[in-house]
């Protein structure tokens, strides 16, 4: 019941944290069949927020066994379709026995038809990779199809989960579902070695995922790679609406980047790297975006028009916004002490505290029978979300403006950085 009390107040509160949302290939997850949904982890708890409010089913999830410490909190997450797995740094081998009735409840699920979500890496990190694959998915897998050798087939789907700034609001989530991995198929391997069958899939699994994340494999390439991957944005501007996507061109673009700097050599990194810091220290101190550059065309009389007319809109909404979502802030910006967290822990916060600041309000009414305020209630939830839009669209604006008081000599010497660096870019990108 809880479960389905909080998606929608949830996929509001996502659909107005990113600009965009890429679900590809989500055709690959089969219906009504046992499913385990293995996804890499690059923040705390946000992609399967994300997964849970816009796939077509209810997800079961495993989280963290230390989560579940207090009753209170073992209650929540429980309606919430969660499950507890521990690992030996969360009590040793005590607190693994534990594992035993989550394996159960598993097997139990999959045995119903009934999807699991696992964030298969273990651990999380905001960084552009992929990390070791733990064995938990293989077993889970392996001991469903032990315990009910009637059921026909176990689908394993890598879930490719990419941010392009996993700790940033109103950015962009590009997530991919890979073919399935049929658990059928090591099922005899594992009656005989158990251990290498377990390891074949885990391997397997991991080639899955790192074939659908975008992966920089050294911190070195970092910077080169975040440049090259703003140029390829701003050349490639994405419509607004709708927030949720299809397609999967954006997530393979910038894999293709990120591979393409993992293959230079020192030399070229290096080379490159300079001209593009070179660039970007310009825009910087210029105060300008590389969208400008890209398109520097001034807005046409629309612009003005829609500024001025929706000012008043978007003071409304900025307005009635501002204190629950300044609350979430400050929570998050005083009690999250690893940026890992900061963001799923701020998104959570906003939601809730917007939740209860609407409930404060929705009480307030009808104790004084205003009922026609509850239409005032969904009208300033929309104009909120109308504020986010004019910002971003009022910071393009202020752009053009800013681009068109630069003087001849300057805006030339920036475009024709642009140029000389865009012409050391080897020419590799087919998507």
């Amino acid at each position: 019941m809880l479960y389905r009390l909080v998606r929608p107040l949830a996929a509001l509160g996502i659909k107005a944290n990113y600009q965009h949302i890429f679900l590809s290939n989500v055709d690959r997850i089969p219906k009504d069949k046992p499913v385990i949904l293995a996804a890499n982890h690059p923040t705390a708890f946000i992609e399967p927020c994300i997964l849970a409010c816009f796939l077509d089913r209810p997800l079961y999830f495993l989280v963290r066994g230390d989560f579940f410490a207090k009753p209170i909190f073992s209650f929540l997450l429980r309606l919430l379709n969660m499950l507890p797995v521990f690992r030996m740094r969360d009590g040793g081998f005590t607190k693994l026995k534990n594992n035993y009735a989550t394996f159960d409840a598993c097997s139990k699920a999959l045995k119903a038809n009934k999807t699991i979500m696992i964030l298969a890496e273990g651990r999380t990190m905001h960084e552009k990779r992929l990390r070791p694959i733990q064995k938990g998915t293989a077993r889970i897998a392996m001991v469903a199809l032990e315990r009910f050798p009637d059921l026909e087939e176990i689908y394993i789907i890598p879930v490719g989960v990419n941010y392009t700034y996993a700790e940033q609001s109103r950015t962009t989530v590009m997530i991919d579902f890979g073919e399935p991995l049929r658990a059928r198929d090591y099922l005899e391997h594992y009656q005989e070695k158990p251990t290498l069958a377990i390891e074949q899939l885990t391997a397997d699994l991991s080639q899955a995922l790192a074939d659908r994340v975008v992966i920089i494999e050294k911190e070195a390439s970092e910077e080169l790679t975040e440049y090259l991957l703003r140029l390829h944005r701003a050349e490639n501007p994405l419509p607004l609406f709708p927030i949720i996507k299809s397609q999967s061109e954006p997530l393979f673009a910038e894999k293709q980047i990120a591979d393409m700097v993992n293959g230079f050599d020192l030399e070229k990194r290096q080379s490159l790297e300079a001209s593009a810091k070179q660039y970007f220290d310009q825009l910087a101190q210029s105060g300008l975006v590389d969208e400008t550059v890209v398109d520097p065309r001034p807005y046409a009389l629309f612009t003005f028009i829609f500024l001025f007319l929706g000012f008043f809109p978007f003071l409304i909404g900025y307005s009635w916004n501002f204190i629950p979502l300044r609350i979430a802030k400050y929570l998050a910006d005083t009690r999250v002490k690893h940026i890992t967290f900061y963001a799923p822990v701020k998104l959570a916060l906003g939601i809730g505290t917007y939740l209860v600041w609407t409930l404060i309000w929705g009480a307030i009414l009808f104790i004084n029978e205003w009922y026609w305020g509850f239409l005032w209630l969904s009208l300033a939830g929309l104009l909120g979300h109308f504020s986010l839009y004019y910002q971003e669209y009022y910071q393009k604006y202020s752009q053009h403006r800013r681009w068109k008081n630069l003087n001849d000599a300057l805006k030339n010497e920036i475009m024709a950085a642009r140029k000389h660096l865009k012409k050391k870019i080897p020419r590799q990108l087919t998507v």
